[in-house]
């Protein structure tokens, strides 16, 4: 099999489950446990809902952390619209632990609009948000920070097959792992559902598991 099978057979694999997810035609919503090493500090909601040509997705995340006698927040509210793999448009809004953020990116042509705290500024147009419930997210090297719209330059790669356990039970799940200016591993079952991502943050460990 030459070089450009392989890799037309991989894109098409991963852009299947996002097809066939936003082609159901019914509304699903996804809950996460979020943990701080393996104690729960949180949750986040993600709502795909199908709308004629169009996806809906909405996501509501929030967390509340104790360490050494002080308390952290975070809450975050999005909205995205997609056309079959596009994005089409995002908007969120984010408390990160008293700090305001607010993002609008929309599709213009061949490119993006991104306001990012009042700022515009211009993205190409394959760039996409850090939003991890898709596989779509796998195949972008240009990322922006759901929070403040910092550009990530990354790539991603594959580690294998492995048994998670999730949604209240044990699924096999590929895992794949993004590098460079962010770091997320991710685990998405045969249909493209995000079942657990797990990255760093301030040394500590940080895991969304599927309730």
């Amino acid at each position: 099999m030459t070089h450009t099978l392989r890799a037309t057979l991989a894109a098409a694999l991963l852009l299947a489950p996002l097809s066939t997810a936003m082609a159901a035609g019914t509304a699903r919503t996804l809950t996460y446990q979020i943990l701080m090493g393996e104690d729960p500090i949180g949750t986040e909601t993600v709502t795909v809902e199908p709308q004629g040509d169009r996806t809906k997705v909405t996501v509501a995340a929030t967390t509340r952390v104790k360490v050494l006698f002080i308390n952290f927040r975070y809450d975050h509210k999005r909205e995205e619209t997609w056309k079959g793999a596009t994005l089409e448009s995002m908007r969120a809004t984010t408390d990160d632990d008293g700090t305001p953020h607010s993002l609008d990116l929309l599709r213009k042509g061949n490119g993006l609009t991104l306001t990012a705290d009042g700022k515009a500024s211009e993205l190409p147009g394959d760039a996409l948000p850090l939003t991890l419930w898709t596989p779509e997210v796998l195949k972008r090297p240009n990322l922006i920070s759901v929070i403040d719209g910092a550009p990530y330059k990354v790539s991603a790669r594959a580690v294998g097959t492995e048994t998670v356990e999730a949604g209240g039970r044990k699924t096999e799940a590929k895992h794949h792992r993004i590098e460079g200016d962010v770091e997320r591993d991710l685990w998405f079952d045969a249909e493209g559902t995000l079942l657990k991502t797990r990255f760093k943050r301030s040394g500590y460990d940080i895991t969304y598991v599927l309730k």
